[in-house]
């Protein structure tokens, strides 16, 4: 082979890169066409995409499994913020449940209570749980003269209102003690029970309220430390959100005292 020809398949060799890299160039391209093609929103195709699955959740024409109260719409609103689908009886965002129980945290906290009181608002409603050690003696279900105190803070902020109240009775796995309430779930619902008494009696209408014991079988600790029997051991108080409404329904002039 002469020089000449040596050189020519010597260069030749040495730019085969360039067929590799425009190759590459091309997926590249191809790539961000495909990805530019996924970020557009084709509104007509989501749409007849809707409608098939509205279709498809139709059971013989007539009845829809999915449920026509139901806001499907979905997308924003005005401020540009996502509107969220709303289903009947399912709480949007409790804004003012969640504004109740931050007023009556800082109350019972002001009081020096916060300890042996917590205050959260859950998917049912506001719930309040007092422990053993605030509101009872060790197996008794009588209410001591300190437990007042935060009971009737409670009670004038179940007054303005007219949600349902659920009073529910805990114990620790340690058996019950009085002769009165000779096993654990005869104990919290006594306890339960004392609580409602003293709510009636504070001015809650009786219909309002529904008790219920479940003794020492709803922990929220383990029953290893005095303390965690304490905490297990005690009463929840759960202000219910209406079936047609996602708050608690506070009068537009009442605030928690």
């Amino acid at each position: 082979m002469s020089s000449h020809a040596a050189e020519e398949h010597e260069e030749g060799h040495d730019e085969r890169w360039l067929v590799s890299y425009a190759d590459f160039i091309t997926l590249l391209m191809v790539l961000f066409v495909i990805l530019y093609s996924m970020g557009q929103v084709n509104v007509e195709k989501y749409r007849r995409l809707a409608e098939s699955m509205r279709i498809a959740f139709t059971v013989g024409g007539e009845e829809e499994v999915i449920d026509s109260q139901i806001n499907q719409a979905g997308g924003t609103m005005e401020d540009g913020t996502s509107k969220p689908i709303v289903v009947p009886g399912i709480p949007e965002g409790p804004t003012q449940s969640e504004e109740v129980a931050g007023q009556l945290t800082a109350m019972l906290s002001s009081q020096n209570l916060g300890n042996e009181v917590s205050v959260q608002t859950n998917i049912e409603g506001v719930l309040i749980s007092l422990s053993e050690r605030l509101i009872f003696k060790e197996s008794q279900s009588e209410l001591p003269p300190e437990a007042l105190q935060v009971l009737d803070t409670i009670a004038a902020m179940l007054r303005p209102i007219e949600n349902k109240v659920r009073l529910v009775g805990h114990t620790s796995n340690v058996p019950s003690a009085n002769p009165q309430y000779p096993t654990n779930w005869e104990l919290s619902l006594g306890r339960a029970t004392s609580v409602a008494k003293y709510l009636i009696n504070s001015g809650i209408a009786p219909e309002r309220l529904i008790i219920s014991g479940q003794g020492e079988y709803a922990p929220i600790f383990p029953n290893d430390t005095d303390q965690h029997r304490e905490l297990n051991a005690r009463v929840e108080i759960v202000i219910i959100y209406k079936v047609d409404s996602n708050i608690i329904s506070l009068p537009p002039s009442a605030t928690v005292p």
